[in-house]
C-alpha cells in the first residue's frame, strides 16, 4: 500500500521541516514542506496529496481563501490545521469543515493518531516498549565447600547498609531553564530528529527534572512520560549507587540497561537534565554514545 502523501503549509521553515520529518521518521508517511498559500497550490496541481496540513496565518492568503482554493482543486482532499495549544481556530476556518486539528506544539509520537484520524484511516495499534523496573534483589549464594576458607571457618558475611544512605531528592532544574528549554522546544525537537535519523531509536527523550521536554520517535506522550519518569528514577538510583561507591558528590554521567531487544541509554546534560534513549539492541554501544555526545554538545546552549 502506497503511503499518504502529505503537504504542509507554514511559513515558519523550522516549524514546518520539523513536521515533515516528524512525519516521516516514523515510515507510515511521506511529506513536503512549502512556505505560502500561492505555493501549495502549484504543489497541488502538480502533485498528487492526501492530505494537506496549514497553518492559521499565511503570508500571502487568508488561510479560509486557501482553504477554498484547495477544494476547488479537489473537493475531497483532507484538510488539518495547526493551532497553538489552548487557543481557538478562527471562527472563519471552524466553519469549512476542517477533518483535523493539530495542536501546537506536539509530540512526534502522536501523530500517526491525529493524521489517520484526519484521513479517516484505522488507527493503528500502538506500539509499546516494554521496560521492567529492577525486580526484588537476589539472594547472594552461600559459597561452596571449595570456596570456603582453608580453615574450614565459616566464611563471614558482609552486610551493606543501603539504609544508612540519605535519599536522594528529586532533581531540581531551575524554572529558568525548564522555560528557556520549552521556548526553544522546536530546534530541540530538531536536534532529537536529527539524533533519531543516525540511530532509529523507538523514542529519545529530553527530561528536565521531572518534565518532559520533548520526544522523538515512535511512543506515545503517555508512554513517553512514563518511560520518562522510569529514566529518572534510574538516574537517581545510579547517583545514589555512586555515593556508596565513594564517587565525588555521587555524580551521575551516563547509564545503559540492556535487554534481549532493546537498549535503554541515558546522558546526563547537566543536574537534572537528561537525553534518554530506547532502542534496539543491534545499533551499536560506541555509535549511541558518539551520536549523543554531538547532539549534547549542541543542546548546551539551551541549558542555562
Amino acid at each position: 500500500m502506497a503511503k499518504p502523501n502529505i503537504l504542509v503549509v507554514d511559513s515558519d521553515e523550522g516549524f514546518g521541516l520539523m513536521l515533515k520529518e516528524g512525519l516521516e521518521t516514523n515510515g507510515y508517511y511521506q511529506a513536503q514542506w512549502v512556505a505560502s498559500g500561492g505555493d501549495a497550490l502549484q504543489t497541488l496541481v502538480e502533485s498528487t496529496f492526501d492530505l494537506v496540513i496549514v497553518e492559521p496565518d499565511l503570508p500571502d492568503m487568508a488561510a479560509e481563501q486557501f482553504i477554498r482554493a484547495v477544494r476547488e482543486v479537489n473537493g475531497d482532499m483532507k484538510i488539518m490545521a495547526v493551532s497553538l495549544m489552548g487557543m481557538p481556530l478562527p471562527p472563519g476556518l471552524e466553519a469549512l469543515g476542517l477533518n483535523g486539528i493539530l495542536p501546537k506544539p506536539f509530540f512526534v509520537g502522536d501523530l500517526p493518531d491525529l493524521v489517520d484520524e484526519a484521513l479517516g484511516r484505522k488507527r493503528r495499534p500502538s506500539q509499546v516498549v516494554t521496560v521492567r523496573p529492577p525486580s526484588t534483589p537476589v539472594p547472594v549464594e552461600e559459597p561452596t565447600p571449595a570456596e570456603q576458607p582453608e580453615t574450614g571457618a565459616p566464611a563471614e558475611e558482609t552486610e551493606i547498609d543501603f539504609e544508612g544512605l540519605p535519599p536522594l531528592p528529586a532533581p531540581a532544574v531551575s524554572y529558568d531553564t525548564i522555560r528557556y528549554l520549552r521556548a526553544n522546544e522546536p530546534e530541540i525537537l530538531r536536534l532529537l530528529n536529527d539524533l533519531n535519523r543516525e540511530v532509529r531509536a523507538e523514542v529519545i527523550l529530553l527530561v528536565a527534572g521531572t518534565e518532559l521536554i520533548a520526544q522523538a520517535g515512535m511512543l506515545s506522550r503517555e508512554q513517553s512520560l512514563q518511560l520518562a519518569q522510569l529514566m529518572i528514577q534510574i538516574a537517581q538510583a545510579s547517583a545514589q549507587a555512586a555515593r556508596f561507591l565513594g564517587e565525588p558528590n555521587g555524580q551521575f554521567v551516563q547509564s545503559l540497561h540492556e535487554g534481549d531487544a532493546y537498549r535503554l541509554y541515558s546522558l546526563s546534560l547537566s543536574e537534572g537534565v537528561l537525553l534518554s534513549l530506547a532502542l534496539s539492541s543491534n545499533v551499536p554501544l560506541g555509535m549511541i554514545r558518539h551520536q549523543c555526545r554531538q547532539i549534547a554538545g549542541k543542546l548546551a546552549k539551551y541549558i542555562i
